[in-house]
């Protein structure tokens, strides 16, 4: 099988999975626990989150662990429930649809007012509009790094200086950018950013989320008081560890892969400037290097996959959390396209296992399809 959906989660780097393997056997203990297994698990566990921090450039009291993006995602607008009075949500159109549909419910749960920030035609939200958006009783705005359809970076860090400005809080789901591009939180502007470990060769099911030094946030989960009583219940150890380790490997081999990513995507695309039918979607200048949506004028998209997935190829259409679903992507008709143009597109996202090959292969059959 050919593997290019790394957006929407990669295969385990053979470190990691060498590392959950021997914690799942050795370590085992409750980090909570007084006795030795317990206190060495409390050590990794505690081991793991600053050398996460010192990746990120931030303290390691301000990261708590999660199960990923949409919980912290959650966890992160839900704290607008306990607004005394009535608030101002911004949140951008691409948004991963734990954003927008959270934001959605509470704009009727919580009578909360919500404004939508358009995107142009490369999916990219103007500063501006941002800053013309941002009302007295605005309380929070969320516009992820780079989206996972499109692959298009957002200017987050100059949005994140507009908010701080105008004394609004920002979030930024960051689950597609981190690992790909350098990404130092505390430089960032951020107040609060989502990461999650299987995007970049890690495990599914844990998380982290960013909380700068001096936000408030109420928790989601009660009843223990784990990841400072803001997230009860027992830390999966071994799965903290190894995302550790991928995020260590994906930032110390953060420049090869870029420039494989890169090169591998000039690759494709000369190889099919010839297909009248095919047109790129996303910024071409300022997107994932890994990343790359194509569209194919007058062909079903879901066809082509099938087609693909016959000659042992996995893309996707789209989002993996919408991928069940047949409707059009929101993201590529918030950037102007077509219902039909929308239903053409192809996403192709490389992950550090892709090779040189495996994107010809590609190239030959979409050609020839």
């Amino acid at each position: 099988m050919i593997y290019l959906d790394h957006n929407a989660t990669t295969p385990i780097l053979p470190k990691v999975q060498d590392t959950l393997q021997k914690l799942y056997l050795e370590e085992y203990g409750n980090p909570s626990s007084p006795y030795l297994l317990g206190r060495r698990a409390r050590d990794l566990l505690e081991e793991s989150r600053s050398r996460l921090a010192d990746l990120l450039g931030v303290k390691a009291a301000e990261l708590i662990f999660t199960s990923g993006g949409s919980e912290g995602n959650n966890m992160v607008l839900r704290q607008l429930l306990f607004l005394e009075k009535p608030g101002h949500l911004i949140v951008s159109a691409v948004e991963h649809p734990s954003v927008l549909e959270t934001a959605n419910w509470l704009s009727r749960k919580k009578n909360l007012d919500l404004s939508i920030l358009p995107v142009d035609q490369t999916g990219k939200v103007k500063p501006e509009t941002l800053e013309a958006s941002i009302q007295p009783n605005s309380c929070m705005v969320s516009v992820m790094a780079a989206n996972n359809e499109t692959g298009t970076i957002q200017p987050f860090r100059e949005m994140a200086r507009i908010a701080r400005n105008a004394g609004v809080d920002f979030h930024s789901d960051c689950v597609q950018y981190a690992g790909k591009l350098d990404l130092n939180l505390a430089s960032s502007g951020l107040d609060y950013a989502t990461l999650t470990a299987h995007k970049m060769g890690g495990p599914k099911g844990i998380g982290l989320l960013y909380i700068r030094e001096g936000s408030q946030l109420f928790p989601l989960i009660s009843g223990g008081g784990q990841e400072r009583s803001l997230r009860a219940g027992t830390e999966n150890v071994a799965l903290a560890c190894a995302f550790a380790e991928s995020l260590d490997w994906f930032s110390s081999h953060r420049s090869k892969m870029e420039n494989q990513w890169l090169s591998y995507r000039k690759h494709l695309l000369q190889q099919l400037q010839d297909l009248e039918i095919f047109f790129l979607l996303g910024d071409p200048e300022t997107n994932l290097p890994n990343t790359l949506n194509l569209g194919f004028r007058g062909i079903s998209a879901e066809s082509l996959l099938i087609c693909l997935d016959l000659d042992g190829i996995a893309v996707s259409t789209g989002s993996a959390c919408s991928s069940g679903a047949l409707e059009a992507s929101h993201v590529l008709l918030a950037m102007g396209c077509s219902h039909q143009e929308a239903k053409s597109s192809l996403r192709i996202s490389m992950g550090w296992n892709t090779t040189e090959e495996e994107i010809d292969q590609l190239a030959n059959r979409l050609v020839h399809h």
